[in-house]
């Protein structure tokens, strides 16, 4: 009788147990429906959008439509929004109307063949940098920069000889300044110099020598998107001054206030 009766319970218990197994599964089951069912934001193509576009320009321009789906209809590469460090990157392909953003179609400039994705109103201009002038390297695309220009100031015989080196020869220390150019500009693409095989350009950045290069100088081409009025400033700077790059951010405090500081006092 007292093995009878523990039998039973054990087979009572069973049973409680596996219905709350049961329990927990359908409700686990639910909850994972439930959340599929969820919509999420996601940024899809309202027009074609060529290759090369960059992400910001695509959502200025309404080329980009905001929509909720399913999340479980939603790959997981899907891009939900135009954040900073996506900005400044452009599309590997065109992109059809309809057809989902996804963060493997956004790659950087360069790795666009050909393509060079310019901000409207702009125009890219490219100058010839020396590392240093560069802020060593540390300027790619997408960096906002601040341009700073060395000149001679008076006229007369030019003072200063440019070359890729840490040093920069001036030859009349009295007539040299140096004062802000351009406040802030974006960098479109930087590209390291082809081998020179002769003296320097007019702006002495690729160095005199016969085969010295201003590769093997860590010289570079730094594109930029720029006004008008920019590019006239920034080629002016480069045909005749020894214009400098500097990094900036929102907080730099980059100010026209100052006058042209001379280089030397």
């Amino acid at each position: 009788m007292r093995r009878r009766i523990v039998t039973v319970t054990l087979a009572g218990l069973l049973a409680v147990l596996g219905i709350v197994a049961v329990l927990a599964y359908v409700q686990k089951a639910n909850i994972r429906a439930v959340d599929g069912m969820k919509a999420v934001t996601v940024l899809v193509a309202k027009a074609p959008i060529p290759s090369g576009t960059r992400a910001s320009q695509a959502l200025s321009e309404k080329l980009l439509t905001v929509e909720k789906l399913p999340s479980r209809s939603v790959p997981a590469d899907a891009v939900h929004k135009i954040s900073t460090d996506l900005s400044s990157l452009v599309t590997s392909s065109a992109i059809q109307p309809g057809q989902l953003l996804l963060r493997e179609l956004l790659v950087p400039v360069r790795q666009v063949t050909g393509a060079i994705a310019i901000p409207p109103g702009k125009v890219a201009l490219s100058v010839l940098m020396c590392l240093q002038e560069d802020v060593a390297g540390y300027v790619k695309p997408g960096s906002h920069i601040a341009v700073f220009d060395t000149y001679e100031s008076g006229g007369g015989s030019q003072s200063l000889v440019r070359t890729c080196d840490v040093s920069h020869g001036v030859q009349d220390k009295d007539k040299v300044f140096t004062r802000l150019l351009l406040a802030d500009v974006e960098v479109l693409s930087v590209t390291t110099a082809p081998p020179a095989t002769g003296t320097a350009a007019s702006n002495g950045a690729v160095l005199t020598g016969g085969t010295t290069s201003a590769a093997s100088q860590g010289a570079v081409y730094v594109t930029v998107a720029a006004s008008q009025k920019q590019a006239e400033q920034l080629i002016l700077a480069a045909q005749t001054g020894m214009p400098y790059l500097a990094l900036t951010t929102q907080d730099s405090g980059i100010t026209r206030d100052f006058a042209p500081t001379q280089l030397f006092k």
